[in-house]
């Protein structure tokens, strides 16, 4: 067996169990739509048509070695979202003060 031939049947795998776990979950068709890519169909909250696409995508480098596992990205991400997080707290904040201090010079 080829690593490729591994990777692919890994693909197909995790791809059936997707598409058996969302048509049970949204009572829905699933659609595959490439290899590896399924997609669904719902409705958003104004009642639009919408499609969702989910692609089961295996890296070909992925090891906690060099930090491209899956725990460590996603640790990454989560850094990445406190920060911004943080960054919108301080532009309120910012904002906030900026028209308490307008508001207390226009009164003067």
């Amino acid at each position: 067996m080829t690593q490729k031939s591994i990777t692919d049947a890994l693909r197909a795998q995790f791809t059936a169990d997707l598409a058996e776990f969302l048509a049970q979950k949204y009572d829905c068709d699933v659609c595959k739509v490439a290899t590896g890519s399924l997609m669904i169909p719902a409705v958003d909250l104004a009642g639009e048509d919408r499609w969702i696409k989910f692609s089961v995508i295996i890296p070909k480098e992925a090891s906690e070695e060099n930090g491209s596992d899956g725990y460590a990205l996603a640790q990454e991400y989560d850094l990445k979202v406190k920060a911004a997080e943080e960054c919108a707290r301080k532009a309120a904040e910012k904002a906030a003060k900026a028209k308490a201090k307008s508001k207390e010079f226009s009164e003067e």
